[in-house]
């Protein structure tokens, strides 16, 4: 992936940018060059140039495929968990009720 063709980027989306081509949310995703961690908070203190290497870190998104995005959203409501938590008990408990106790009993 190649940020040194799109300048005018700010920071945050470029960022941003990293985390969705590599499929980690960004408040989860860290980078990490020459033995420094980045993250979304302190990114801002890096200084972009060719041909630079990280590490990344992090849980990948989980696929959304056949379940409702008005289940993931109640379970993350009402569950209090992140998202791709509720994606998963959602493939494991298809029925959102199952879906609550089962995280309930967790």
């Amino acid at each position: 992936m190649h940020l040194d063709n799109q300048p005018n980027l700010s920071k945050t989306e470029q960022f941003n940018m990293i985390a969705n081509h590599i499929h980690i949310p960004s408040d989860r995703l860290k980078l990490i060059n020459k033995g420094k961690r980045y993250t979304k908070e302190n990114w801002q203190d890096l200084s972009l140039i060719s041909n630079m290497t990280f590490l990344s870190i992090g849980e990948q998104n989980e696929d959304e495929t056949d379940i409702n995005t008005k289940d993931i959203e109640c379970i993350m409501q009402q569950m209090k968990v992140d998202r791709n938590t509720a994606i998963k008990t959602l493939k494991h408990c298809p029925n959102v009720i199952d879906a609550i106790l089962y995280l309930g009993n967790k």
